[in-house]
């Protein structure tokens, strides 16, 4: 683990235009640089980095935040793999954190576990390439499917021979140990004879990488067609290799993914890599496995949209049906290709030019419902049972969406298709998500038993938790969302200057003070117990606070920008860095001056402002509380006290909408 201070030491020699540039060409404008944006499609630039702050920021994308970050999400490093990558570019020495005996047996056992992976991947693909056994088996199958060279190279394939103990031997002449080798699932032992054989004889190897590009293991398919024997041999799961949570064809796809904002899933190896050998390079595979949340959750890092390409016979639609769950209770975006005649990417794209292979693709991807619809239109035509099931079954994958608007956009669509009523179907949809949500609680409930078994659970609150729990279709609507955000932009963009403001001294009197512009922000807030409803607000305003409270000074820049919740971030990210500049023409050409960003006159002018709206906005939502409180009260006394205090509460309204110059409704 790398100290606090060390990573304080990077970040300080850190200059973030200098990193960017290494993969992004950039051009000076005023005090910052543009590019075009490595993380999406753009001609027009968009990118911005600012040298003061140390911050990116893409206005088209609206990916942000510091030096870190940038090679977190343009290499995919890990946080700490991005912190040796810049303490080894700016040579700053790093002192890791001393590892306990059991931590460093981990590393060790995980270093071993690289080596003689990747030792077997450069033995398996030399076999394919110099022995004539590789050439006349293993080379031969990958010509007969039309796999190139190139992509042979790419991926690394390779051949296991027919000797059952060739690898074994190798490796044990190589210095590799006889419990590493089962260790790590290359070889096993024989009961009979206690002798190692390979695990992967007699097939050619696909190389599993992880996103950085280690080998974690592999998977072979044989080449004979004996029904006895397994098609396809993966490797066991070891330290480093979870088959859950590792997608065949990752590290060729990630940057890909990224840049096109969507991500193929195919079933099998082979159709992952010949996708990629036609010029889709955005695609990864299951490797004939069932898709895990893992899995979905690693494709989300990289895009929300994805068109699963499974086969087409009943157990690949069963699997295409449960991954487009997976991915909707995530908040993706789905869509499904069916290839004709029963091919796969693989046979369809080798029947096919690579210009039709791409329209294909790209005029059929469906989304669920169609997809859905279209696989049993037929049967559903006469009969209003089977209607009726398909009707839940895709009302029960819409109610798994989190986002409101998309759910009822598909519902929506779903009352256009069947030709149904919206008011029925969005009935259903209530039942469906209350149902979830219980389901959800008793699952949860269970985890909390088993992980504490002392905590009784009443089965009697069992229902009463499915009517109290059952979220609203709607998350609730901020009002004051854009004030919020406005006196937060505010307190980031002058915690470092002052401001000349009217305020209320020791003596009950107003006098005009000179001060910091954010100490001013806080205290105005404090004193009136402003909360914001916008937690990303509430969580940069607490840290504002308390920062200022314990220490009397300003939290540094580089707390924000390199916090752990990305939110935060990328917020603070497009407050600081703007892409618009103020023309010298308008001074030069028409004498017509504005003031700065920077200038006391419009710093004075938007603290101020952005104070008074907030503190309107809070007022305006008290009156409306207090008024409905008014029209819902039998008793007089409480009547008579809100009455007063609406009237008081108007009374502010008034005297900030005159300071506003704004007239109040």
């Amino acid at each position: 683990m790398i100290s606090r201070q060390d990573i304080d030491k990077i970040m300080d020699a850190v200059r973030i235009e200098d990193v960017v540039e290494q993969f992004v060409p950039l051009k000076r404008r005023g005090a910052n640089y543009v590019g075009c944006c490595p993380f999406h499609d753009e001609k027009t630039p968009s990118f911005v980095v600012n040298p003061a702050r140390g911050i990116f920021k893409c206005f088209g994308c609206g990916k942000a935040g510091n030096a870190v970050a940038f090679l977190m999400e343009y290499n995919h490093y890990t946080y700490p793999e991005a912190l040796r990558w810049l303490a080894h570019r700016y040579g700053v020495e790093i002192h890791e954190k001393e590892e306990t005996e059991e931590e460093r047996q981990q590393r060790d056992e995980r270093d071993e576990l690289y080596s003689i992976n990747e030792f077997a991947q450069k033995y398996f693909y030399s076999n394919l390439l110099n022995t004539d056994e590789g050439k006349a088996i293993g080379l031969s199958y990958f010509m007969e499917r039309e796999v190139t060279q190139k992509t042979i190279d790419t991926w690394g394939l390779g051949y296991c021979m027919r000797k059952s103990d060739d690898f074994s031997k190798h490796a044990l002449k190589n210095g590799y140990s006889e419990e590493l080798l089962i260790k790590s699932g290359l070889s096993l032992k024989s009961e009979r004879t206690g002798e190692l054989y390979d695990r992967f004889h007699s097939r050619v190897t696909f190389p599993i990488y992880n996103v950085a590009g280690r080998v974690l293991g592999f998977s072979a398919r044989i080449l004979t067609s004996d029904k006895n024997v397994a098609k396809y041999v993966n490797s066991p799961e070891t330290a480093i290799y979870t088959k859950g949570k590792v997608l065949f064809g990752l590290f060729f796809a990630k940057n890909e993914i990224a840049k096109q904002d969507v991500c193929y899933l195919v079933e099998g190896n082979v159709d992952a890599v010949m996708m990629h050998q036609n010029e889709v390079k955005n695609v990864v595979a299951t490797s004939g496995t069932a898709l895990t949340e893992d899995q979905v959750r690693l494709i989300k890092r990289y895009t929300r949209n994805v068109v699963i390409m499974y086969d087409g016979d009943k157990a690949g639609i069963k699997a295409t049906i449960r991954a487009t769950d997976l991915f909707l209770k995530e908040g993706m975006h789905v869509k499904t290709i069916l290839f004709p005649d029963d091919d796969d990417p693989d046979s369809y794209s080798r029947k096919h030019t690579q210009e039709e292979f791409h329209s294909f693709l790209k005029e059929n991807a469906q989304n669920f419902i169609i997809y859905r619809t279209n696989l049993v239109r037929d049967q559903i035509k006469n009969d209003p049972i089977q209607k009726s099931q398909l009707i839940k079954e895709i009302v029960h994958s819409i109610s798994l969406m989190p986002d409101l608007i998309e759910r009822n956009l598909y519902i929506q669509q779903c009352s256009s298709i069947f030709d149904m009523s919206e008011q029925v179907l969005t009935e259903e949809l209530s039942h469906q998500i209350r149902k979830n949500t219980y389901e959800n609680n008793k699952r949860q409930q269970s985890r909390q038993e088993q992980e504490n078994p002392a905590v009784e659970t009443l089965e009697a609150n069992e229902e009463q938790s499915l009517e109290v729990s059952a979220p609203t279709h709607a998350a609730p609507v901020n009002p004051d969302a854009e004030q919020e955000r406005a006196l937060i932009k505010a307190l980031l963009s002058y915690f470092d200057k002052n401001t000349t403001q009217l305020v209320v001294n020791e003596d009950n009197k107003t006098e005009l003070k000179k001060m910091n512009a954010a100490e001013y922000i806080i205290t105005e807030m404090l004193a009136d117990n402003i909360q914001f409803n916008d937690s990303v607000c509430q969580e940069i305003f607490s840290i504002y606070c308390n920062t200022f409270i314990n220490t009397g000074e300003m939290p540094r820049l580089d707390e924000l920008t390199q916090h752990e919740n990305q939110d935060i971030v990328s917020f603070v990210c497009d407050a600081l860095v703007s892409p618009y500049k103020t023309s010298s023409r308008w001074g030069d050409k028409y004498n017509v001056y504005i003031p700065g960003p920077e200038s006391q006159v419009s710093i004075d002018k938007d603290v101020k402002e952005t104070v008074l709206l907030l503190k309107y906005h809070k007022i305006e939502a008290q009156i409306k509380q207090m008024e409905t409180q008014l029209k819902q009260t039998a008793d007089e006394e409480q009547a008579t006290k809100l009455l007063y205090s609406i009237a008081m509460a108007r009374q502010v309204k008034m005297n900030i909408a005159q300071e506003l110059r704004i007239i109040a409704n």
